[in-house]
């Protein structure tokens, strides 16, 4: 393998705090060190097999490495501790970066490919010192046949990460990039610092108080020792197409989005697990649908609270009240996470306790927040034919950033949730139960 060096030049360069987004993967890097490299993300264009280019020579690469280094300041950002031992953005105007290129043939090129991924993905990332973006190519003879790129999470989200990625599509396919008016990170920091943006955390946090005040302070009603064959942490997924089919029917029929459906269950088989009459989840909020962040590439997800009311009702009324929790949550998610931290603490110690926020919803789908037409082609019968097709697997892992972390994944044709679960809360048993408990609310809600 050997490295050809791109410069770039930016417009400005600057050192400021981070941004509230900034700060919130920050947390997360934090949470999971020494493991933090899962959080690092990537991925491989075969320019050829997906119709991007057909004889692409290596200067199509670096001048794709170039341009979406100079057009995006995020990537040109990285963190480091200021002065007072506070984390700082420090973005740079201009710089060097590596393009690895691996030399391969016609029949080696797509492992090769696979090889190379793993090579940008595996390290985790040198926060102050190294780029955020590494970037690789995979040649047989003169003409590149894969591109490669891996990418630092605390530069961007997933929204952001979308917005990368068709801009290094556009480029690879040598068209023209339209102008960038979207706020970068930079400029984001720089706003929400200011009267503004304080007094947009401050309606935020008011949202907060008002359900922190009152809701239980525990999720889980007690803590149990970890038997000595356990590992800290089960990841835990069910693969459910029934599910994949159900979801959609129920979201048509109750017109809500996909995901209030999935987030309504889980609220409800949370709820008689730990014999609440509440849920109280953050749910991981893109932000995107914010002025000048739609197509920003700094990342600005941040949680938002999630409190839905299940009593003792079954799925059916509780799926409207997720769909007004979730929006609710998604208006109230954008707060500075210092006075965050400040407000837990009152709260804490005014109620005698600590609030345990360690109950976490991601909806990893691109068009989950979209409201679906009932499916008129699907029978309850075609839905219960599915059912023994649902798979379940399980992995030990030994550190996660929250006690019970529900993923809906992004997996064609079936219903994909991984639950990440804290033994001490929720053995194996219970985390079965609950994947199965909630495709059993779905299905039979149908």
């Amino acid at each position: 393998m050997t490295a050809t060096l791109v410069e770039f030049s930016g417009s400005r360069g600057g050192i400021c705090g981070l941004s509230w987004g900034q700060v919130a993967i920050w947390r997360a890097i934090q949470r999971m060190v020494p493991d933090d490299a899962v959080l690092n993300m990537s991925w491989v264009t075969d320019l050829e097999g997906e119709g991007i280019s057909v004889g692409t020579p290596l200067s199509r690469i670096t001048g794709t490495v170039r341009t979406v280094m100079e057009r995006h300041e995020s990537l040109r950002t990285r963190v480091r501790a200021g002065d007072d031992g506070t984390p700082v953005q420090d973005l740079a105007a201009a710089g060097t970066i590596e393009v690895h290129v691996v030399d391969a043939t016609a029949d080696t090129a797509p492992a090769a490919a696979k090889a190379l991924q793993e090579r940008l993905t595996a390290p985790a990332y040198d926060y102050p010192h190294e780029w955020p973006l590494r970037a690789g190519a995979v040649r047989v003879g003169d003409v590149v046949t894969h591109a490669v790129f891996g990418i630092c999470h605390l530069v961007t989200d997933r929204g952001g990460l979308t917005a990368l990625v068709r801009d290094v599509v556009l480029c690879l396919r040598g068209e023209p990039l339209a102008d960038a008016d979207d706020r970068q990170p930079y400029d984001q920091a720089l706003h929400q610092q200011s009267a503004a943006g304080r007094r947009q955390s401050q309606k935020a946090l008011r949202y907060w108080s008002r359900h922190l005040e009152s809701v239980p302070l525990q999720r889980f009603p007690a803590e149990r020792e970890r038997p000595a064959d356990e590992p800290p942490f089960w990841a835990a997924t069910l693969s459910s197409p029934a599910g994949d089919l159900a979801v959609p029917l129920l979201a048509g029929r109750h017109q809500v989005s996909t995901s209030a459906v999935i987030l309504a269950a889980a609220a409800v088989q949370l709820a008689r697990q730990t014999g609440a009459r509440e849920a109280v989840l953050q749910v991981i909020v893109s932000n995107r649908f914010r002025p000048g962040l739609a197509d920003a590439v700094g990342p600005a997800s941040q949680d938002g609270l999630c409190v839905i009311d299940v009593g003792d009702d079954d799925l059916a009324p509780v799926i409207g009240r997720a769909m007004q929790a979730s929006l609710q949550a998604y208006l109230h998610a954008q707060y500075d996470p210092a006075a965050l931290d400040d407000l837990l603490a009152t709260v804490g110690a005014a109620r005698g306790g600590e609030v345990d926020l360690s109950v976490s919803f991601n909806d990893r789908r691109f068009d989950a927040q979209t409201p679906v037409a009932a499916g008129g082609a699907v029978t309850a019968e075609a839905i219960e034919a599915l059912r023994p097709a649902t798979t379940l697997k399980w992995e030990r892992v030994e550190h996660y950033g929250a006690r019970y972390f529900l993923h809906v994944n992004a997996v064609p044709g079936t219903l994909d949730l991984t639950l990440f679960a804290d033994t001490t809360v929720l053995p194996a048993a219970a985390v079965e139960a609950h994947l199965r408990g909630i495709e059993e609310l779905l299905l039979r809600s149908v």
